[in-house]
């Protein structure tokens, strides 16, 4: 339950998770980082697609608030292939300049526990020195480390949750929370293949103790229930906070 795991505090000015259903009008955006993301992300500091089966991952996301960016996006399909008698060239391509709205994050914060048994020193080296640029989702989503470090976590029968993924199994016995449907994983070798799983999205802080009454702002453990808690995250009356684990190979996981 407790153990080492790296502990990655990043922050960024803007972001956004787009929905890949949505091909036309207004962009919404995940609230927080889908699991494909956080795996790419991760890919990006090795330099390399890392195995999934030997990483896993739990998070703490908040944005300070949201907005909408105006943005273009080029739509191109392929030309005639004619010669272009104004240009002088054969046109090959062609395609339309089309403005939309994109549903941004301002001020985006994370958390990041990534746990890889027997590399973990390898994965701390990487985040310590990327091998790519650090963005959180788009391209233009420059971010930074303020910390990367190794930390033990600790074991207790009671914590909080906030800004986080929990189980698709968690969601009888969560009081607040939405569904969200997101790509856990994408083939690097076929951007196709896309696995997706669904979530339970908890933005709100909830207290998670023995003898709490069920509410908005509560819920019981399971009896004999323990949770994997991180010392370094904020106290809340007495109280810190809960990291629940997910795998990016569908693998049940949990705190």
């Amino acid at each position: 339950m407790a153990g080492q795991v790296l502990r990655i505090e990043l922050e960024g000015t803007t972001t956004s998770f787009r929905y890949p259903h949505f091909l036309v009008g207004r962009q919404p955006s995940f609230p927080m980082p889908p699991p494909a993301t956080v795996y790419g992300h991760s890919a990006s500091a090795l330099g390399e697609f890392p195995d999934r089966a030997t990483l896993r991952f739990a998070y703490s996301f908040t944005a300070a608030g949201k907005g909408d960016d105006l943005e273009n996006t080029h739509l191109v399909e392929a030309a005639s292939g004619r010669l272009d008698r104004a240009m002088g060239f054969t046109k090959n391509l062609e395609g339309n300049i089309n403005p939309l709205l994109r549903e941004v994050l301002l001020f985006p914060r994370m958390v990041l526990y990534l746990d890889a048994p027997g590399w973990l020193e390898q994965l701390e080296r990487a985040f310590r020195e990327p091998c790519y640029p650090v963005v959180l989702g788009r391209s233009q989503d420059l971010a930074a480390y303020r910390t990367v470090q190794v930390v033990d976590l600790e074991a207790a029968a009671s914590g909080y949750l906030e800004g986080t993924l929990l189980p698709w199994t968690w969601r009888l016995r969560t009081p607040v929370g939405v569904m969200a449907t997101m790509p856990r994983f994408i083939d690097p070798t076929d951007r196709r293949r896309v696995e997706w799983a669904p979530y339970v999205v908890l933005e709100r802080r909830v207290a998670v103790r023995e003898g709490a009454t069920q509410g908005t702002s509560a819920m019981r453990p399971d009896p004999g229930e323990i949770f994997s808690i991180d010392p370094l995250s904020p106290e809340e009356n007495g109280l810190r906070r809960i990291v629940v684990w997910h795998r990016f190979d569908g693998a049940h996981d949990g705190p």
